[in-house]
């Protein structure tokens, strides 16, 4: 059997998917669990030791991150797989994301990744429709504020959730979630960690964990979609006789 010049590439592409897919690292967490029992440093995932991780049905990838102020370093960030409560599959961040009092005016922390929807689910039709955030662990003492701001690039989507002193107004928003107007094979993640302790506070603005989930649906194959079409049309017709 002949392979032409464009079936060797298709071949080529499909082997090299499959051997970066292999590459990942499996944090799924065992049932009844919402963490993967083991973890990776994001130190690890920046250096390329470990490719990504994969957590059911998704694929995290392309991981980078940059700090300043008194965020941690990433060998201090532990990448936990996470399953949230209506079974999503995502990815959890633990460590000392913080600012403390007395220092830089504020401590500033970036993190972007990419989620995707793994070969297997890709087959089947799967795509991503949503996504979830929560924070947890975050506290703030007297005029300090801690917040997540997450985006999507190429999309208006975002998501933000905080925990706020300043002024004298306490407030509070541990969980977020947006709709994707169209379901995604895969979309960059970037999340903005900004933690600002007040100058008289005697406590970091702090959180020590972020959570992050996708929700996915099917889409139909468009051979699937005309053949049902066709037995709708049929159906009718058989109705009409």
């Amino acid at each position: 059997m002949r392979l032409t010049t464009s079936k060797f590439l298709g071949l080529a592409l499909v082997l090299f998917a499959s051997s970066v897919h292999a590459a990942l690292i499996n944090l799924t967490p065992q049932p009844g669990n919402s963490n993967s029992a083991t973890s990776v440093k994001l130190s690890d995932l920046l250096s390329g030791q470990v490719m990504g991780v994969k957590v059911g049905d998704k694929d995290f990838t392309g991981f980078s991150y940059s700090t300043i102020g008194d965020m941690p370093a990433a060998a201090d960030v532990n990448v936990l797989g996470f399953r949230d409560s209506n079974g999503n599959w995502g990815v959890s961040f633990h460590g000392g994301f913080l600012d403390l009092p007395g220092g830089a005016p504020l401590s500033d922390a970036k993190l972007r990744f990419r989620v995707s929807v793994d070969p297997v689910g890709l087959r089947q039709g799967f795509r991503i429709s949503d996504a979830h955030l929560f924070a947890a662990g975050i506290g703030v003492g007297p005029n300090s504020f801690f917040a997540v701001d997450e985006s999507f690039e190429g999309l208006n989507n975002t998501m933000n959730v905080f925990k706020t002193t300043l002024g004298g107004q306490q407030d509070q928003q541990l969980f977020d979630w947006t709709y994707f107007d169209e379901p995604l094979e895969s979309v960059v993640v970037t999340k903005d960690i900004l933690a600002i302790a007040g100058a008289n506070s005697t406590q970091p603005a702090r959180a020590t964990v972020i959570d992050q989930s996708f929700s996915q649906t099917i889409i139909p194959e468009p051979a699937t979609v005309l053949m049902a079409l066709l037995g709708l049309v049929g159906f009718a017709a058989v109705r009409r006789r």
